[in-house]
């Protein structure tokens, strides 16, 4: 995998958990366009807001887990029923 001005995809990955594309540029110090195209040459596909999906997937698994029901973890997590069948269908199986 190449990296881009010294920063690999591992830091990258680290730094979607609470930046978006634009901010890890600009920390970077490189431009939008030039991550996008490092991304698109390597293959990454993954964004900030699948990061955010992603933990929000894993932390209704935990709940259910722990036996509570939909309606009880909507209420816990402040989501509606229709993100919380969202999150289910689009993550299921996800690791």
């Amino acid at each position: 995998m190449n990296m881009i001005k010294g920063h690999s995809y591992r830091e990258y990955r680290s730094l979607l958990n609470n930046r978006n594309d634009t901010q890890i540029a600009k920390k970077w110090n490189v431009s939008p366009a030039e991550l996008s195209n490092w991304k698109q040459e390597n293959g990454i596909y993954i964004t900030h807001s699948d990061v955010k999906m992603l933990k929000l997937y894993r932390h209704i698994q935990k709940l259910a887990k722990m036996g509570y029901d939909r309606k009880k973890i909507c209420k816990l997590m402040q989501i509606t029923t229709t993100k919380y069948d969202k999150v289910l269908n689009d993550y299921e199986g996800v690791d």
